[in-house]
Formats: structure tokens, sequence, C-alpha cells
């Protein structure tokens, strides 16, 4: 695959973020929600501090932008997760207008609870969007630099108010406190039944192309920018877990 392909898509930046408010919209109704010790919260600092500091802005061919200013204020209220990012990768030499774009978002959850049940079939049909299925190459994981990173794959369309449908596809995984990677919901709520686990936290990954895009050439890019996040899979321990459940 040629990392250096120009990548066209042209999502909306506002869908990630419909998800996002989503992912963490109910968290705050759970019950039994704990008191983090200096241990857990100096952890959820370093997330945090990793998701803010870490990733470059250049990747390769790429050029990244936040875009935490499109989050409106009312969502800004609503979102308490530990940490979020949200960044629009574009190819070099593209005009700042031209959406040959690449959209990678995580959110990290301090418990583990509150990720249960928010995940893309539930959130993105919650925001507008209708699950949809579309005949092409299966692809089960991306790779991020040496490590090989086991994903789900899913696909949405909807029709703006001007009539013109976008269709995207939607990467998504979870990166679980001892570096486990999985995109299966059984294990998020296996590890929320225990208590000492569920508040060590959890990572949800999604990178968001459009269907506009061959899914070779999208894999590919979504790996190129996986593999210059080394550092902040690091801090989340990717490939140094002993894969316990216990």
């Amino acid at each position: 695959m040629n990392k250096r392909t120009i990548i066209r898509n042209d999502l909306s930046l506002a869908a990630p973020w419909v998800t996002v408010v989503l992912l963490i919209a109910f968290a705050f109704l759970l019950p039994c929600r704990v008191e983090f010790s200096s241990e857990g919260e100096e952890r959820q600092r370093e997330i945090a501090s990793a998701m803010k500091n870490t990733v470059p802005f250049f990747i390769e061919d790429w050029i990244g932008q936040d875009r935490l200013e499109d989050v409106p204020p009312a969502a800004q209220k609503l979102l308490k997760p530990n940490a979020i990012f949200s960044r629009k990768y574009r190819h070099f030499g593209e005009n700042r207008g031209d959406p040959h774009t690449v959209h990678v978002v995580m959110v990290h959850c301090g418990d583990t609870r509150d990720m249960i049940g928010h995940y893309p079939p539930i959130c993105y049909p919650s925001s507008g969007w209708i699950a949809s299925t579309i005949d092409e190459p299966a692809v089960t994981s991306l790779e991020a630099g040496e490590y090989d990173l086991p994903i789900a794959v899913y696909y949405f369309r909807r029709v703006d108010e001007n009539g013109n449908e976008a269709i995207i596809r939607v990467y998504n995984t979870f990166i679980l406190p001892d570096g486990q990677v999985t995109p299966e919901r059984r294990l998020i709520s296996k590890q929320s039944e225990r208590l000492a686990l569920s508040v060590q936290g959890v990572a949800q990954l999604q990178i968001i192309t459009s269907m506009s895009i061959p899914q070779e050439e999208a894999a590919d890019a979504a790996s190129v920018l996986l593999s210059g996040m080394d550092q902040l899979f690091n801090t989340l321990h990717l490939g140094q877990g002993g894969g316990s459940e216990t």
C-alpha cells in the first residue's frame, strides 16, 4: 500500500463530535461512582497529558489541526471524560479548504463503566446516521508501528439538508488499562464488573473516513497516522499487558 496516497474525505467535522457527546452523555447517571486513589488520579493526568502533548501534528505526508473549537459550549459542559483527542489530518500540498482529510478521535474515560453501551452502532444512529452494509474487502486490523490493532469497521450514511448523501467508514477499537486492544464490547463489560479494573479507565479510538476512499487506501492512511502516535500508545501501555482479565 502506498503511504503517500492522497486521501479524499468529505466527512463533516460534526459527525465525530456528536458521537463523542453521546459517548459520555449518560456517564454521570451511573450509580456508585468511586473516589480515585492518588495513583489513579496521577495515571489519569499522565494519559490526558499524553493525549494533549505527544501526538505529532506532522506525520509523514500529513499535517494535523485540532478541532476542539468546533465543540459547542453546551457540549463541552456536558462532556466530562478524562481526556479527548480530536484532530483532522490533511495531506501535504492540499489547500486548507480542500476535503482531503482523515479524522482521528480518541476518548479516555477514567471509569470503564462510562464506556459501556457507547460505541458506533449505538451512537451514530442516535445522531441521525443510518447503519449501512458495504461490500468491500474486509479489514480486521490496522498497523500502529510494530503493533497490529484489531478493529471493527462500521458504515453509516446520512442525507444533509441540501439532499447530498454522505457515507462514512468508522474504524473502532478500545484500549484497556493493561494495553490489550479489542473491538469487542464484552471485554469492556467484563472489566467493568470488577471495581479495581473499572476505575483504571478505558480509551476508545475512532478513525473516520469518507467512503469515497477505497478501503485499502483508507486503512493505509489510518496506519500511517497511528504509527506516528507511538508515545501516546506507550503511555496507554499498548502491547505491555499480559492479557489477564481476572
